[in-house]
């Protein structure tokens, strides 16, 4: 951990103020003494205020900390001012306890390093260099301290200070202080880094933010102030300390903590410098010495050693310091001093002969560091929790080798590094074959021990040495080098078990091995017990009991004869059982009761797999009752016991902890059978309870290392495994590893079991099929299919054409002066290009010529004309009579309003109710309930991207940082906002409504919490908790805090306890898990540490009655108020209700009302306007048509008031899409009529003694079968679309037909009247509106059909049909359309939820959130519908996904879609209650899930009662029979999952599984699992589309089908399904529409197919071309965009079907002639009635502020009325002038007739007045 705990009070880390030769003014305090809480538990500064005068200290404690720590700030007693009091100075001098301990090696650090603490604190010129930071983040809990600063420093002042402690090393350790100080490794540490840690909150103890400013100058601040870097002169680390105190030191820093100074050259480890050595302490000639050097010659790994902490490094050593070798070691120098010789009778030891020091026979030797003593070789010293070792022989070796001069090791142990006889050991003495070079080794690389025995030089002495030499022959069995001195050799060599000497010249055996595991061997023969029963039942961590050390009784596996022991040891342990009478274990009946009630967690989640179950039960087993447990087992004792302080015997006499020994292979082959076992009901695996983590990220020791840690709030003593794949020796005890053979999980025990299925067990999978490729974009060499196509069609159609313009010009045009012979046959479409009426009658048409279609066509004209003339006639002689009768009819109609119903549930409105979702949904609803309703917040840091910086509990000095988020006050916010939520209280009915009333509880009536998936549920939404700090026993580490309980919590959020010392739940308040991957978001992979956003949903219970959330929705409504009203600079939040998408198009369509009303007021004013001829400024007012006009807007208002009336009398209902359409259409529809109507009428002379009534009738006669063509055509069209499935299409469709059908009544009725009373008017130069003025008959002016009349048929239409803009139009048009073909075939499917929203919408905010934070998709159900049979075995196998299950089953199959999940799109395995209920009513444990009370009746698993087990009988595979099975199903339904039971059915279950038939059957069930995340339409569409293939597998294997076939169900397929069928809906409506509106322009037009083809074409390309910008302006294919489709088909007919009549009835010589008379009567009618009346109003539509308006209706309708205009008025008569249909010659001959009449009755003279106009016959 890094150690901090010298910055949890002291206001900053570092700073100190020198002023600059220019002359820096005198500083003034910043602050004065303390007050408030800082973060990280520290107090805050009190601002000077306004007494900033540096003050005299006085206190004379304080006055003496300042002189031993800052004795540059220390002036003497009674003249020191300082900016800091008493409790500021004492604060410092207790956090600066651990600096001063690791940076005492160096004074001149730890001056440098104090000083600057000592300048920040107390310097009497703080502002010179510091100002209060006002930027800094508001503190934790409101005070008045200074909530964070800014320092500014030299750069080289920082860099001379770290410089300075660069090379500083741990007292003791190979690791450098830095490393602390730094937060990361001295090796990456620089300047920046340093400062930077030390003043970030987020290093845990900072008690508020720094920012240090470094700089080489002057530094200005935000607020223009300017500050001189502190800049004080810092002492290298080579130098001697001149002002020093006793704390600091005066000396230099040694060469080892300062690179500065070279190490002396060190003394080689030779005999010369040993000898050297020893004359030097004993005097030359004075002594003997007997050398013996031990090495080892065989290959042994190195010693891996873990430093203590708080580093996390590790050093190797060589094999010779193996403890178990230096054990040996230390026997055979023992051996040596216990040697005597015998000289002459007379006994010689070791002691009578060795030169003493200290009374103390002298031996070098490295023992020495331990004092020769065994015991001090095996010290260990743990931490509080007996977790980690912080201290053992070799780190104190390393501390007494590294300083020799030391007495003490200085770490844990405490222990000397002095010799038995008082001296200090030189590693150069006792150890050979290092590398003497580097000055800083830490002789880890020694090769030999040196032992050196002193003697003196006395006769005597020699004896000993014979007697020394003898006996090393008969001891040793492997190398070791034996040098007498003086020169005396001795050829030695023998062997024994464990050491042997060679004299130097002979060969030996290898050195010292680990013996090899050998079953044989006698070794393994006597195994005996380790312990033996219970020394009390809760003696142990986690209320468990310690087991009681194996007495002399019990040594030996006493045989086991309780009934009741013997029952459990059968049930679980059948591999130890040997018959009632012979079974020997080394527990009693109490372990194996303990046993049994300790297994019921893993019973529940591992038995659905048996292998698994019975290999984690032979390790629990063998661990328990092995009658030989020592061969493998040993007894800690040297470990510390529960309450942390007593060691072995512990309170009660029990065992404190056990080393298991185990070989690797065990371990993986345990750890593989059991890694993919599922937890159905969490959807998740069970390794991610057992291992203390994510499954995913467990392995076969992180899971062994987890289930022996008592932190896991489970284990009764902790559980040291170890493993190896030999023998293994500790304190001089040699185990063996167990060996016994694991199953695999595909294997099974015996003839009654079954394997564990494929979704437990990967090995009993078939292989996984690969996921068919994604299928490749159609191309054809490379190029976009479509493009390619069309461009080939494109090419082909330019060849054609330009064949077809250049014969036409050079053939039939005649351009090249070709002579040719006259002929006397006529040809219709050969009359010249100026011909007049003298031509056309120069060849009469016989009747013989007129065919009987001919005949028909021209019968139809002149019906319709005929009728249309009549009655137009009689409305012009009655027209109050028809207004009257039109007003009671249509009036009556619309009157239905009042009984109108609007459809806005999304779901009626896109879903037909014969549609798949919609009966899937609806059927879900009915058994299972609507699913919930979810109120969301998305919270983000977007303003502050500083990371919360962590350090890892010790021993780790690293730390990983955290995203903003983390900041443990930003969290405290938050917590406070959910609060607040929480509490917010709504009135219904004078009922008030809180959360509780409405939301869902999964565990209700036994849990009264309501679900709120947030990440503070890992705190169960408690302050308290989120503040828990566990420290070590002396209160200076931090051992675990909120961010580890984190780290925990998302690797394993099911976790009842995590591993730290907090021992906390992960579980929710609610009692359930808190997922990670729903409560963040804007995490990468699983570092869910850098999450970005926090997610709370508060989860609220949905009805099927609207009426029934009420409550619900007012709840909404405040929660909706509380948000948008909180204000929190720290945060920012988007959020949504459930209510929230409707309340914003409510308001979207309210606040759009004025931009539609402005649109049609637009119109309305340009109708009025445009309707009139004007002649003259004194006649304005009598020729303008604003009466009409607006008489002409209230019919179209009317026929659509009448259309919605109509169908609300029907109980029809209609949708807001027919509000905002249909009034568009038919305005479109009726303004067109009304324009072409009143401008005949202006256009068209009234003939010699004709009536105005007779004039309108005939008007009407000319024009009547135009708009008869038109609306006809729409109605029928529409009519036809009425036969769309989709509800929101059928409505607009019937409803449009009807106005549209409506309108052409009121026009050729109620509008005729109308416009004859406005004639009237006119003729008698009466006002317009105000129609009693009359102005004095004047002169009438001559009708002349308008200025755009006239433009059109004077300059356009001839500049559009000349010879070389026709080809050009044709080359464009059939381009841009094909173009849109390719286009089209792009187009994207799906409707943009946010585009339903308006510009200012908060839910945009969200909607943007969801896609940028969201990280789990929707959940889905796999519905399995009523009738399915549970009770057989064949019924279960459909569905179960356990043991014995078949792969293809229900669970199965979703189980291999899972691991496909990129192309399946479920995100994991679904949720099994099937399964979870063999689990259930199999547990085993004490007590198990099942129980009954006395009284039958079921009892829940968390009741404390004395209740009994079910009397459950199991099948074969443990599946219970029929009665059994639904008998107990409903007691697992109501169960609560706990500690003593995980499987209870009622949190995950309750509302999954329908009992009918008064609970004696299984209705419906389904199995949950979750899509992968969905942000795009795209994804929600394969993902509909997956499931249902899914479900059609499932079904397929279960050998269901009709309404008996499994579903799936998500919530948002009821509004997705549309999208699977829009292609084929949209070609099928648009064909359908097309075939109406040619049968009916076949049929009205006389059975002209040509020119019914040709409108239909032309009307297909608007269409395509629409949907070609489409695609270029973004706009997707949805149900909206579908319905303007079908609409641009109705308003496409008028720009279309107008001109293509007068094309053929025109009687004009040819075809160009005949385009350009059409263009010039109809064309400029249809632009000035529909193109611009529509252009006005909709250019207004573009500055709405909904976007569906921008979307949908300003560029959709801008798109049909630019295509439908250029089509109709530009390219179809120039497509008629190539293509169209010839003259009907019935009509020619009619014609002709009428002129010869005409000439014989005029004498053959033509008169001066203009004939009829018969060119609209």
């Amino acid at each position: 951990m890094v150690l901090w705990l010298f910055l949890v009070i002291v206001p900053s880390v570092v700073q100190g103020f020198l002023e600059h030769p220019t002359g820096q003014s005198q500083g003034q305090c910043i602050w004065y003494g303390e007050c408030g809480e800082g973060y990280n538990q520290g107090k805050l500064n009190c601002p000077a205020g306004n007494n900033t005068t540096p003050r005299l200290l006085q206190d004379k404690n304080a006055l003496q900390i300042l002189k031993d720590i800052c004795p540059s700030i220390y002036k003497g007693d009674d003249s020191t001012y300082t900016c800091c009091d008493a409790d500021q100075i004492n604060t410092v001098r207790k956090s600066v306890e651990l600096p001063i301990q690791i940076l005492k090696g160096c004074p001149a650090c730890l001056y440098n390093f104090l000083d600057e603490i000592c300048q920040l604190t107390c310097s009497p010129k703080q502002s010179n260099f510091m100002m209060v930071d006002e930027s800094a983040p508001e503190l934790p809990n409101y005070s008045t301290g200074i909530k964070g600063i800014r320092i500014v420093l030299a750069n080289k002042y920082a860099q001379d200070l770290t410089d300075s402690c660069l090379s500083v090393q741990m007292p003791d350790s190979n690791s450098y202080s830095l490393s602390i100080l730094c937060g990361r490794p001295a090796s990456m540490c620089d300047k920046d880094s340093f400062f930077s840690y030390l003043g970030n909150t987020g290093n845990g103890q900072a008690p508020f933010p720094i920012k240090y400013e470094l700089t080489n100058g002057p530094w200005t601040a935000p607020d223009g102030s300017v500050y001189m870097p502190l800049n004080l002169p810092q002492k290298k680390c080579n130098e001697s300390m001149s002002h020093g105190s006793s704390i600091i030191g005066t000396e230099k820093c040694t060469c080892q903590d300062c690179n500065s100074i070279p190490c002396p050259p060190p003394i080689q480890p030779t005999d010369d410098s040993r000898v050297n050595f020893l004359d030097s302490t004993f005097g030359v000639n004075n002594y003997k010495r007997v050398e013996v050097i031990v090495s080892r010659k065989d290959s042994q790994a190195p010693v891996t050693h873990q430093l203590p902490p708080p580093s996390i490094d590790t050093i190797d050593f060589t094999s010779i310091f193996d403890k178990n070798f230096m054990h040996q070691v230390l026997q055979l120098q023992n051996n040596i001093t216990d040697i005597q010789g015998d000289d002459n009778g007379m006994t010689l030891t070791f002691d009578s002969v060795c030169m003493k020091y200290n009374n103390q026979c002298v031996i070098e030797s490295p023992l020495q560091y331990f004092q020769n003593s065994p015991t001090n070789l095996d010290k260990v010293a743990m931490d509080a929790f007996g977790i980690f070792i912080t201290g053992n022989y070799l780190d104190h070796f390393v501390a007494c080798a590294t300083h020799p001069k030391n007495q003490l090791d200085a770490i844990s142990l405490n222990m000397s590094c002095l010799s038995d006889f008082g001296n200090n050991t030189l590693p150069y003495m006792v150890l050979d074959g290092y590398n003497a070079n580097d000055t800083k080794t830490l002789y880890n690389d020694v090769t030999s021990f040196v032992l050196t025995f002193i003697l003196e030089n006395t006769p005597e002495s020699a004896t000993w040495e014979k007697a020394f030499t003898q006996y090393m022959k008969n001891y040793m069995p492997d190398s070791i080098v034996v040098t007498f001195s003086p020169d005396t050799m001795a050829d030695v060599t023998t062997t024994d078990d464990d050491v042997s000497i060679v004299i130097p010249g002979q060969s030996a055996d290898p050195g010292y091995v680990v013996v090899p595991e050998d079953t044989s061997s006698s070794a393994k023969d006597d195994g005996h017990c380790v312990w033996y029963g219970q020394c009390g039942k809760t003696t142990g961590w986690n209320q468990g009991g310690l087991n009681c050390p194996a007495t002399n009784e019990t040594r030996n596996s006493p045989i086991l004869k309780d009934k009741d022991g013997l029952r459990i040891l059968k049930k679980y342990c059948p591999q130890l059982y040997n018959g009632d009478d012979n079974t020997r274990t080394c527990c009693n009946t109490e372990q194996l009761q303990t046993m049994e009630s300790n297994l019921a967690l893993p019973d529940q989640l591992l038995s659905r797999c048996p292998a698994c179950y019975t290999n984690f039960l032979n390790q629990i087993c063998q661990m328990t009752c092995s009658p030989v447990q020592s061969l493998f087992l040993y007894a800690n004792t040297s470990a510390p016991c529960p309450d942390g302080f007593s060691h072995y015997p512990c309170p009660g006499g029990g065992i404190p902890s056990v080393t298991y020994v185990m070989t690797d292979k065990f371990a993986d082959d345990l750890y593989n059978s059991c890694k993919d076992v599922q937890m159905p009901s969490a959807n998740d695996k069970a390794m991610s309870v057992f291992c203390g983590r994510k499954a995913k990220d467990c392995s076969p020791k992180i899971w062994l290392t987890y289930m022996g840690n008592t932190g896991n709030g489970r284990a009764p003593f902790p559980i040291l495994y170890h493993y190896t794949n030999t023998s293994w020796v500790t304190h001089n005890t040699t185990l063996y590893p167990l060996n016994s053979t694991n199953l695999r999980c595909n294997e099974t025990y015996s003839n009654t079991t079954e394997a564990c299925s494929c979704q437990d067990c990967e090995t009993s999978c078939a292989a996984i099929p690969p996921p068919p490729p994604i299928k490749p974009p159609f191309k054809i060499l490379g190029i976009d299919g479509p493009a390619f196509i069309v461009s080939c069609i494109f090419i082909a159609f330019l060849i054609f054409f330009g064949t077809y313009v250049i014969c036409f010009q050079i053939i039939r045009r005649n351009s090249l002066d070709i002579p040719v012979s006259n002929s006397k046959s006529y040809n219709i479409e050969a009359v010249s290009m100026g011909g007049s009426r003298q031509n056309l009658v120069s060849r009469h048409i016989s009747p013989a010529e007129i065919s009987t279609v001919e005949k028909l066509g021209a019968y139809v004209e002149n019906l319709l004309n005929t009728g249309f003339t009549k009655w137009g006639t009689l409305c012009a002689k009655y027209p109050v009579i028809f207004l009257l009768l039109s007003v009671i009819v249509f009036g009556s109609l619309a009157g239905g309003i009042a009984k109108y119903d609007v459809t806005t549930d999304p779901v009626k409105l896109w879903s037909s109710p014969e549609s798949t979702a919609r009966q899937q949904k609806d059927y879900f609803d009915s058994h299972f309930g609507p699913f919930y309703r979810t109120e969301q917040l998305i919270i983000t840091r977007p303003h502050n991207h500083s990371k919360v910086i962590h350090p890892y509990p010790p021993p780790s000095i690293d730390s990983i940082p955290f995203s903003s988020l983390f900041d443990k006050q930003f969290m405290h916010e938050v917590l406070d906002l959910q609060t607040s939520i929480e509490n917010l209280v709504a009135v219904v009915d004078n009922e008030t409504v809180r959360l509780t009333d409405i939301c869902f509880k999964p565990l209700s009536p036994d849990k009264d919490e309501c679900t709120i998936e947030s990440v503070l549920q890992f705190w169960q939404d408690n302050s308290t908790n989120l503040d828990k700090v566990a420290m070590d026993e002396y209160k200076i580490f931090v051992m675990a805090d909120y961010l580890d309980h984190f780290l925990h919590c998302v690797q394993a959020p099911a976790s009842v306890s995590d591993t730290t010392p907090l021992e906390m739940s992960c579980l929710g308040a609610y009692g359930g898990p808190a997922y990670p991957w729903v409560v963040l978001g804007g995490y990468d992979g699983l570092n869910y540490q850098n999450a970005t956003a926090f997610v709370i949903t508060f989860v609220v219970n949905n009805h099927l009655v609207e009426a029934d959330n009420k409550k619900a929705e007012a709840w909404e409504a405040e929660f909706i108020k509380f948000v948008k009203n909180y204000r929190n600079p720290n945060m920012s939040i988007s959020f949504s209700s459930e209510r929230s998408i409707q309340d914003e198009l409510n308001r979207e369509s309210k606040s759009d009302v004025v931009t539609i009303v402005a649109s049609y007021l637009i119109m309305f004013a340009y109708i009025t306007i445009a309707l009139g001829q004007f002649h003259s400024l004194d006649t304005i007012l009598i020729d303008s048509k604003v009466t009409l006009g607006v008489s002409g807007v209230t019919i179209v208002l009317l026929s659509v008031a009448s259309s919605v009336g109509f169908y609300s009398y029907l109980g029809v209902p209609m949708t807001l899409i027919i509000i905002e359409v249909v009034p568009f259409l038919v305005l479109a529809v009726g303004v067109d009529n009304i324009f072409i109507l009143v401008q005949t009428f202006q256009r068209e002379k009234r003939l010699a003694g004709e009536t105005l009534e007779e004039h309108i009738g005939r008007v009407l006669g000319i024009v009547g079968p135009s708009m008869l063509l038109t609306s006809f055509s729409e109605s029928v069209a529409f009519f036809l679309g009425g036969l769309s499935d989709m509800p929101a299409v059928r409505e607009f469709a019937l409803y449009a037909a009807m106005a549209v059908f409506f309108d052409f009544v009121l026009q050729v009725t109620c509008f005729v009247s109308l416009m004859t009373i406005d004639a009237r008017r006119q003729e008698s130069n009466y006002f317009d509106v105000c129609c009693c003025v009359k102005l004095p008959k004047a002169e009438k002016q001559k009708n002349t059909g308008g200025y755009l009349y006239w433009l059109v048929n004077n300059y356009y239409s001839h500049g559009l049909l000349c010879e070389w803009v026709r080809p050009l139009v044709m080359v464009v048009f059939v381009g841009w359309f094909l173009a849109s073909v390719a286009f089209a075939c792009h187009l994207t499917i799906g409707l943009d939820q946010a585009l339903s929203m308006p510009e200012d919408s908060y839910v945009l905010d969200y909607f943007k959130s969801l896609a940028e934070y969201l990280s789990v998709g929707a959940p889905v159900y796999f519905v399995v519908p009523a009738g399915h049979n549970y009770f057989t075995k064949a019924g279960q196998n459909d569905v179960c996904g356990g043991k014995g299950c078949p792969q293809d089953s229900l669970i199965g199959q979703l189980f291999r879609q899972s691991q496909l999940s990129n192309y399946s799109t479920i995100a994991q395995p679904a949720s099994s209650w099937i399964d979870d209920y063999f689990d259930w009513i199999n547990s085993a444990g004490n007590p198990p899930c099942c129980r009954l009370y006395n009284n039958g009746s079921f009892c829940p698993a968390t009741s404390e009662e004395n209740c009994t087990a079910c009397p459950f009988k199991p099948q074969i595979g443990g599946r219970p029979d029929p009665d059994d099975f639904i008998k107990y199903l409903p007691m697992f339904l109501v169960d609560n999952p706990g500690l003593k039971c995980a499987k209870g059915g009622h949190a995950a279950y309750g509302a999954g599984v329908n009992l009918i038939k008064n609970k004696t059957d299984v209705g419906a069930t389904y199995f949950m699992t979750y899509h992968t995340p969905m942000k795009v339409s795209g994804d929600y569409i394969k993902g509909l589309k997956e499931a249902r293939s899914i479900a059609k597998n499932i079904s397929a294997a279960m050998g269901v089908t009709g309404e008996n076939e499994v579903f799936p169900y998500s919530v948002f397929y009821v509004f997705y399904e549309q999208y699977l069928t829009i292609v084929d809906n949209t070609i099928k409506n648009i064909g359908i529409c097309l075939l109406a509106i040619f049968i009916a322009t076949f049929i009205l037009l006389g059975f002209d197919i040509i020119t019914a083809i040709i409108v239909c074409v032309t009307i297909l390309m608007i269409v395509i071309d629409i949907m070609g910008m489409m695609y270029l302006w973004d706009i997707n294919l949805n149900a909206l965009s579908l319905v303007n489709l079908v609409m641009a088909i109705g308003i496409s007919v008028e720009f279309c079907s107008h001109i293509a009549r007068a094309f053929a009835v025109s009687i004009q010589p040819d075809r160009v002639q005949r385009a350009m008379d059409a263009l010039a009567h109809m064309g400029s009618s249809v632009l000035s009635g529909i193109t611009l009346t529509k252009l006005g109003g909709i250019v207004i539509l573009g500055f709405a502020k909904s976007q569906l308006f921008q979307v949908f209706y300003f560029r959709m309708y801008l798109g049909m009325v630019v295509f439908g205009a250029s089509h109709g008025l530009i390219f179809l008569p120039v497509l008629l002038s190539y293509v169209g249909p010839g003259i009907n010659k019935a009509k020619l001959y009619e014609h002709q007739q009428k002129e010869i009449e005409n000439s014989k009755s005029n004498d053959n003279h033509v008169s001066d007045e203009a004939p009829p106009d018969y060119n609209h016959l």
